[in-house]
């Protein structure tokens, strides 16, 4: 499976769906990492990160600390790379989120972008980002393929990946069960006008593609306890 995602991520940067993703992401993308409260000397991780564009405005903000992007594609990391030169304390590498490659308490905050699906086993790797963050540190998580958003099913065809389909309740009993606490859920809503074209290739008809608009981006946060006798 791992190697299976990585070729088709290798093959969507390659065809330029990095930058084609940054665009799409970027409406609600911006919306959710506002709600990280980034601080001048963060830490921060970004999970899933495609074309680096979480990563630099983390970076950009800690400009005292740092910011690292993994990508379980290393063409993504490639692009990333690239397109993020002019930081200074902005790093990248390929990994997978279910066995992140760094010391325990690393991260003070962290992100995710529509990557949380794509795992084989999610709850593993909330453990992993659990463990390399600091008492305290939150997390941000937006996913747009979930249960109630039924508009959103048929890309599990269209995707040509394995994935995972969860609901809300799902998706917080994994963040308790790995050790978070203040476990919120909401929606993100994309404020881009609405015309007459959709994304075709995503959606059957222009109806699915807005009943995907009304129903908005899952917005997951979380925060690890401050105390490690909690979690």
């Amino acid at each position: 499976m791992e190697e299976r995602l990585r070729t088709e991520f290798n093959q969507w940067a390659r065809a330029g769906s990095a930058e084609r993703m940054e665009r799409g992401h970027l409406p609600v993308g911006l919306q959710a990492l506002a709600r990280l409260n980034v601080e001048r000397t963060a830490c921060g991780l970004d999970l899933g990160c495609g074309s680096g564009w979480a990563t630099r405005w983390m970076a950009e903000r800690a400009a005292d600390g740092f910011a690292v992007g993994i990508d379980l594609s290393d063409e993504m990391v490639r692009v990333a790379r690239g397109r993020s030169a002019d930081f200074r304390n902005a790093y990248f590498c390929a990994a997978n989120a279910e066995r992140l490659p760094f010391a325990d308490g690393r991260f003070s905050c962290a992100f995710s972008m529509e990557s949380l699906y794509y795992y084989a086993d999610i709850e593993t790797a909330l453990r992993e980002l659990h463990r390399v963050l600091m008492p305290g540190a939150r997390v941000v998580v937006v996913v747009d393929l979930f249960r109630e958003n039924r508009a959103t099913h048929g890309w599990i065809e269209r995707l040509n990946m394995p994935v995972q389909l969860l609901g809300v309740d799902e998706y917080r009993r994994l963040f308790e069960v790995a050790g978070f606490v203040e476990i919120e859920d909401g929606r993100i809503y994309d404020p881009t006008p609405v015309t007459e074209e959709y994304p075709m290739r995503w959606f059957a008809s222009r109806a699915d593609y807005l009943s995907y608009r009304a129903e908005g981006s899952l917005l997951i946060t979380a925060r690890k306890p401050r105390d490690e006798r909690r979690s």
